[in-house]
């Protein structure tokens, strides 16, 4: 049996009724304006025309059981602004591609009969040039409350988005291979697959990979070192402030790493050293480099920044940015902070007594 989707809508105008029959809409016995539809895609089109034709209505759209779907819709549809269409994650992932240029996530309405939050997409075109630049982000924790916290926190924020949530290992993956969010922010402790086994997963096979960020409640450096050995940006504690919170999202999509490479350095260090030594193999992930680009990525290990790099080297800063990005993309390395792992883990750079690191020749 096919899904239905049911659209409702208050402050309908007297033509509204025939706007939703002309999309194929099939009126229902209601005290309100409903309607069922045999496809989500009809049924955002008739949304859409709704709010061409009135500034003031608002409308609500989800799928299934009709007799249920109405009562979402209904909650759905009070949450909406005057002269706003709102359909839920449901909606908006049945409609598919041929919706997708239409829809835009607008936060989350809070559903008493379901007993949880539901992620809710607006119609109509991103507005305002905030829309383009708006870095999207999916939660994955297994919190609800927390997710719901993060959502508020984030939503608010012009240029931030959140575009689904998960609550473990395997949804965050399949919503991130849907979503192809900026970022996921990862609890490292979840029922199912954990976190840092479904950041790995993620970063290695979802394209283009989002930058991920693992939260935890507590600050274990074992965990900090495991997940930047993965190719996460950094850790964040789940009671940090909300400043705190936007600030690593902002600096995680702009590809940078949350660990100043010189406390990384002292992280790795700790943990390198009782690590198993270095392979051939591990070695050999070198092999592609010069020999001056050796050189810039063991002073990169130290914590350096381009300056000192370039002051050490007698190389123009310029010269030492392109020599950085080029050992970036021949070992396929997200930052700075993987590059301190790597550096270590290859044994470029061995851990000595006293933080006084040795370097090979």
């Amino acid at each position: 049996m096919p899904i239905k989707t049911v659209l409702v809508a208050d402050g309908a105008g007297p033509d509204a009724a025939a706007t939703i029959v002309g999309h194929r809409g099939e009126l229902l016995p209601s005290g309100r304006l409903a309607a069922v539809f045999e496809s989500p895609e009809d049924a955002v089109r008739a949304g859409a025309a709704l709010l061409e034709a009135d500034e003031q209505i608002r409308v609500g759209v989800d799928v299934g059981d009709p007799a249920v779907a109405i009562e979402v819709a209904e909650r759905v549809s009070a949450a909406a602004e005057p002269g706003q269409a709102l359909v839920t994650e449901a909606v908006a992932h049945l409609a598919g591609e041929s919706s997708a240029g239409m829809l835009r996530p607008a936060g989350g309405v809070r559903v008493a009969e379901l007993r949880r939050t539901v992620p809710v997409f607006a119609i109509g075109p991103a507005s305002g040039e905030s829309a383009g630049a708006q870095t999207t982000v999916v939660i994955a924790d297994d919190q609800e409350l927390l997710r719901a916290g993060f959502r508020v926190i984030i939503d608010s924020e012009p240029d931030l988005r959140v575009v689904g949530e998960a609550a473990d290992g395997w949804a965050a993956i399949d919503l991130v291979r849907r979503r192809l969010p900026n970022v996921v922010l990862m609890d490292i402790r979840m029922p199912g697959l954990d976190g840092l086994r479904a950041a790995e997963e993620i970063l290695t096979t979802v394209d283009p990979a989002p930058a991920i960020v693992m939260l935890t409640t507590f600050d274990v450096q074992r965990y900090v070192y495991d997940a930047l050995r993965i190719g996460a940006s950094g850790f964040l504690l789940k009671d940090a402030p909300a400043d705190r919170l936007l600030d690593a999202i902002r600096v995680a999509a702009a590809g940078d790493a949350l660990l100043a490479p010189a406390i990384t350095r002292r992280l790795v260090e700790q943990f390198a050293a009782a690590a198993r030594p270095p392979t051939a193999a591990d070695r050999n992930q070198l092999a592609s480099l010069t020999a001056r680009e050796l050189e810039v990525l063991k002073l990169v290990a130290r914590g350096q920044s381009n300056a000192e790099i370039a002051a050490e080297l007698v190389l123009g800063e310029n010269t030492v940015k392109t020599h950085v990005s080029r050992i970036f993309a021949k070992l396929d390395l997200r930052d700075r902070a993987q590059a301190v792992v790597l550096a270590y883990e290859t044994g470029l750079v061995i851990p000595a007594p006293h933080n006084d690191e040795r370097m090979q020749p």
